[in-house]
């Protein structure tokens, strides 16, 4: 295809027939040169009939799953490809542009998820190839999909507030690094500044899924990086990826009482500034380098013909007219060449540092991390009051009890809205015969409870806690009760842990010893049903040692807590366990 006759003016088709020549006449032959321009009128005029019927009736269709930003200039390329009559095997190729987001088209391409009702899609312009990364990391996309080389378009990620919002935080100067997404805990700014994080969902968005690659990277490996990436994403506040823009206007809005920062394309940006002069938005590359949107082209079918058809528009997409259609919408071209016009708009039209394509399979580990870290929490806490808990940690200092109601405090905070809880004390014969007693039965935390929510009902049962003069610990057998509850409850759209707040002694006349817990916890384990203990022991006269094995027989991990801060440092090192865990 000659890709020069796409142009505002209109098609010409290649295929389109002209008038046939007339043919001289000559003295003699007239009669001849008669049945010849016969013939011919009759040949062409059939070929005619044939390409028009074959464009109505028997093209050949290309679905194309383009990215929703990009798909009205795909779709005005299209128009004028269709109006060309391409020809394909003796048919018109035909491109229908499908708007559809890019993690949706790539469950639908791979395998992973059957959209009934639509047909298969032949093309595919996703908004990154990270989508395609992980529609070819299925059986089903490894084989249909298949990479032409093509950037149709490129547009660099930014960190955005509106102007209005931004112009009160002077830590959003003139440039800003990743770690401003970040908790101040994990190495982002003040908790003072009121910054309120819209992440656009990886599962939806490529800004989110690219973004949440390069804060793994910032935050490194080993077990405190894991813990601070824990820690963001348990914390972050996550929207739809299509409308993070909208939402950041919304709460940009007066009153407010929280400053709005999110992650968003360049072209999003432009575009939005477009149309919302008013209270336009501000945005900065991030000093380490940004990644960004790449849009490629990519055909998805095993059908030669489709192929074929879809290597034809391939020219189309290739043409001065498609490029500069992109730069109108806003994209930068596949040469990283930004339109003028969005200059206007107080962005910068020189190419920003832009950060190395993540390594193959990094997306997949991503969104496997993320999905991981985002099941909601569901724990049962066991609170220790027995009578050791009211021995001082040090001569003249706190009790273990006042050091585990600060550190309990504490813990709560970092429990998001998503975590559903409830709280048992133990020591012995708290219950009648029961060495333990429910505080508070296990919901969400946010829910009423009584005249107050459950959140606020556990900080109170944890206050009012204190430990029980002459009262042993029965601690094994209160930690095989509570397994059996969570077991018995279990939910599978969670974690479900038994968090053991304790002195680590058990000391109640006849109860079972460590390595019995350590049988029955193994017999009753269930891998399809994981119920993790998480032991929390305070001061130094406990046995920690059984306590690690305890945790150990359900995949928990045992801590030695010795400052209340550490806590929040051990309730995230604990989550970020499920990224070393198989299944």
């Amino acid at each position: 295809m000659n890709a020069g006759v796409i142009g505002p003016s209109g098609p010409q088709g290649r295929n389109q027939r002209g008038r046939p020549r007339r043919v001289g006449i000559v003295i003699g032959l007239s009669a001849l040169a008669g049945v010849i321009a016969c013939t011919l009128l009759v040949a062409f005029g059939a070929e005619a009939v044939v390409t028009r019927a074959n464009c109505t009736a028997h093209p050949v269709v290309v679905n194309l799953a383009a990215s929703p930003d990009i798909a009205p200039a795909v779709s005005h390329v299209a128009t004028y490809f269709n109006a060309e009559h391409n020809d394909v095997g003796g048919h018109c190729a035909v491109v229908r542009v499908v708007s559809d987001q890019s993690s949706a088209a790539a469950a639908q391409i791979s395998g992973a998820k059957s959209a009934a009702g639509s047909a298969a899609f032949g093309a595919w312009i996703p908004d990154s190839s990270l989508w395609v990364n992980v529609a070819r990391s299925f059986p089903a996309g490894a084989q249909l999909v298949q990479p032409t080389g093509l950037t149709v378009a490129r547009s660099p990620l930014m960190i955005v507030m509106p102007r209005s919002v931004a112009a009160e935080v002077p830590a959003f100067g003139s440039s800003v690094g990743w770690q401003f997404l970040l908790p101040q805990r994990v190495g982002g700014p003040a908790t003072g500044l009121g910054l309120h994080v819209e992440f656009p969902d990886p599962a939806q968005s490529s800004a989110g899924l690219a973004t949440l690659i390069q804060l793994q990277q910032l935050l490194g490996n080993g077990g405190s990086a894991l813990a601070s990436f824990a820690d963001f994403v348990l914390n972050v506040q996550v929207t739809p990826g299509s409308s993070s823009l909208t939402s950041l206007a919304s709460l940009a809005q007066p009153p407010r009482d929280e400053r709005p920062v999110t992650i968003a394309s360049e072209q999003a940006i432009a575009q939005f500034d477009r149309a919302h002069q008013a209270d336009p938005l501000s945005g900065r590359y991030p000093t380490q380098g940004t990644p960004e949107l790449d849009y490629p082209y990519v055909l998805t079918s095993s059908n030669q013909l489709t192929l074929r058809a879809g290597r034809e528009f391939e020219n189309a997409l290739k043409s001065s007219y498609a490029a500069s259609y992109v730069q109108y919408m806003g994209f930068r071209s596949a040469a990283g060449t930004a339109p003028g016009w969005i200059g206007s708009y107080g962005l910068d039209t020189s190419q920003p540092r832009l950060t190395n394509p993540p390594a193959a399979g990094q997306a997949e580990t991503s969104l496997q991390a993320w999905q991981r870290l985002s099941l909601g929490s569901r724990d049962l806490v066991l609170l220790d009051v027995s009578e050791q808990m009211a021995t001082p940690v040090a001569t003249g200092g706190p009790t273990l009890e006042q050091v585990l109601v600060q550190a309990a405090s504490l813990g709560l905070t970092h429990f998001p809205d998503s975590t559903q809880m409830g709280i048992w004390a133990f020591a012995s014969h708290l219950d009648g015969n029961l060495p333990y007693k429910q505080l508070v039965p296990v919901g969400p935390l946010p829910a009423p409870l009584g005249l107050i929510t459950r959140r606020q009902q556990i900080t109170q049962a944890t206050e009012q806690g204190k430990p029980v003069a002459g009262a042993p610990a029965a601690l094994y057998s209160s930690i095989l009760a509570a397994f059996k509850a969570m077991s018995a409850s279990y939910q599978s759209r969670y974690v479900n842990a038994v968090l053991v707040m304790t002195a680590g002694l058990d000391n109640a006349k006849g109860d079972i010893t460590p390595a019995a817990l350590v049988r029955q916890l193994r017999a009753l384990y269930n891998p399809n049903r994981r119920v993790e203990i998480i032991p929390l022991m305070f001061g130094t006269a406990g046995n920690f040692t059984a306590l690690q094995q305890i945790a150990g027989a359900t995949g928990g991990v045992a801590f030695d807590i010795t400052n209340p801060k550490q806590i929040g440092s051990a309730f995230f090192s604990a989550i970020a366990q499920r990224l070393s865990e198989p299944g």
